[in-house]
C-alpha cells in the first residue's frame, strides 16, 4: 500500500498483520477487525484535498456504519487545516495536526540516566506494568480510565503478538523494578517508526525519553540499516523540541478530524 506521506506508510508498517486497507479512487479505507473501537484503526484516508468537506467525512458513516468514533486523514502533506476547522468543528469534529520528524545523519548520543535500567519487555509483569503507565498518562490527558484502560489493554495484547511474529520490540526504562518510560519501534528495510512514548510525570526531564530514543534506534539500525527513523509529534512542544536536538528534522505535516467515540 502506497502512501504519499511518511507518517502513513510508517503507520501501514506499524500495523501490519493487524489492519486491512482498501483502496478507492478517492480514499483508502483502513479496518482493524479485532479492534472496531480503536479510532487510529479504523479510519478513511482521503487522497486528494477536500473540496466538500461535509460530503468526505459523511463517507466515514458510510464505511463504518456502526462505529461510534469518525476519523478522517487526508494525504495531503502540508494541507492548510484553517478552512476545514472553520467547516468541521461546528459539527463537532476536532480538527488538528500531527508533524512526522525524520532522523537526519545520526541520532545524539546521550547518557544513560543514573540508576535507570534500560531493556526490552519480557514478561506479563512487564506488559501489565505498560498499560498501568500509559494509563496513568491518559488520565493526565483527560481519558476516562474505565473506557480507555481496557482500550490500552487490547491494544497491548495486538502488540505484544506482533513483536512476537514480527520485526519490532518494545523498550522500557525501569528505576529499580518500577517502568517510568516506554516506547515501541517497528521497522522493515526502509523505515523505523517510534510508538506511544511516554514518561512517568515523577521521572520526566531527566533524560529518559532521549536514552530510550537511543536505544530504540539503535536496535532498529543494527538490524535494518537504511532503514529511516521517524516519529510523529507535534514539533513545537517540548517533546518535538526534544526530538530534534536529537538529530531529527520536520518531514512533513497531516491534517485529520477526529469526533471522539468517548
Amino acid at each position: 500500500m502506497m502512501f504519499r506521506a511518511l507518517a502513513l506508510a510508517s503507520d501501514a508498517l506499524v500495523m501490519q498483520g493487524q489492519s486491512v486497507f482498501e483502496a478507492y479512487e478517492d480514499r483508502v479505507v483502513m479496518r482493524t477487525p479485532d479492534e472496531p473501537d480503536y479510532w487510529h484503526g479504523n479510519l478513511i484516508i482521503m487522497k486528494h484535498p477536500p473540496g466538500d468537506a461535509l460530503a468526505q467525512v459523511s463517507q466515514f458513516q458510510t464505511d463504518f456504519p456502526d462505529a461510534t468514533h469518525r476519523t478522517i486523514i487526508w494525504d495531503v502533506p502540508d494541507l492548510d487545516p484553517a478552512p476545514l476547522a472553520a467547516t468541521l468543528t461546528p459539527h463537532g469534529y476536532e480538527v488538528g495536526t500531527s508533524d512526522t520528524l525524520a532522523l537526519g545523519d545520526k541520532i545524539q548520543d546521550v547518557r544513560r540516566p543514573e540508576g535507570i535500567i534500560l531493556r526490552t519487555l519480557n514478561s506479563d509483569a512487564d506488559w501489565t506494568a505498560l498499560t498501568d503507565l500509559q494509563a496513568e498518562v491518559a488520565l493526565e490527558e483527560g481519558y476516562d480510565p474505565k473506557l480507555h484502560t481496557p482500550f490500552l489493554q487490547r491494544r497491548n495484547t495486538a502488540r505484544r503478538k506482533q513483536i512476537a511474529d514480527w520485526m519490532g520490540a518494545w523498550f522500557g526504562a525501569f528505576d529499580g523494578s518500577i517502568l517510568v518510560g516506554s516506547m515501541g519501534m517497528f521497522h522493515d528495510d526502509r523505515i523505523a517508526r517510534y510508538q506511544a512514548v511516554e514518561t512517568r510525570a515523577s521521572h520526566r526531564r531527566r533524560g529518559i525519553c532521549a536514552a530510550l530514543l537511543v536505544q530504540a534506534a539503535k536496535w532498529a539500525l543494527g538490524r535494518a540499516p537504511k532503514a529511516r527513523p521517524v516519529i510523529v509529534a507535534e514539533a513545537k512542544s517540548d517533546a518535538g523540541r526534544l526530538y530534534r536536538r536529537m538529530g531529527f528534522r520536520l518531514a512533513e505535516t497531516l491534517v485529520e478530524a477526529t469526533k471522539p467515540g468517548y
